[in-house]
């Protein structure tokens, strides 16, 4: 039986049809571990992104995008959230917020305190994969199941990589 973090068991719970939940190894958690060992595309994984607004005011929003991506903080970030100054959140920071386990935070059963923004590029794919609140356990969902279930507001996040 897969184990569902108390933040997320009642969205769960409700959203059942939704959500595919999958179990892992707390050692293949992170994203490209999490690819590598059970064969999926990192262009499938959303991962959740804690960042701290420090100036003019404190406050935490949560960046999804895809694994293949990187979010540009210094500046789409930054000005999305109207702030001077952004930092990531730090493991403590993160935990203590989100009241989930670092490395596994799932943008589902967040503090409504916490705005979720999620990037375009998640919503060109047609499942993706978060995290599950702890690091044994992930979701599959359509990105519009996703934008639904976190109220998250669509946007771009990242920036094209040259290759």
């Amino acid at each position: 039986m897969i184990e569902i973090h108390q933040t997320i068991e009642k969205i769960f719970e409700s959203n059942i049809e939704k959500l595919e939940a999958f179990e892992c190894k707390d050692e293949f958690s992170d994203t490209q571990s999490f690819c590598d060992h059970y064969g999926f595309k990192i262009e499938d994984s959303c991962n959740a992104i804690l960042l701290k607004s420090k100036k003019p005011e404190e406050f935490y929003a949560l960046f999804c995008v895809l694994g293949s991506d990187r979010l540009d903080v210094n500046h789409r970030a930054k000005k999305l959230l109207n702030a001077k100054k952004v930092s990531f959140a730090s493991r403590d920071e993160a935990e203590a917020i989100t009241n989930q386990i670092y490395g596994g935070i799932s943008p589902l059963g967040l503090p409504d305190e916490i705005k979720v923004y999620i990037d375009k590029n998640v919503m060109l794919r047609n499942k993706v994969f978060i995290g599950g609140g702890n690091r044994i356990s992930k979701f599959f969902l359509k990105p519009s199941d996703l934008k639904d279930l976190t109220c998250g507001e669509v946007v771009e996040l990242t920036q094209s990589i040259s290759t």
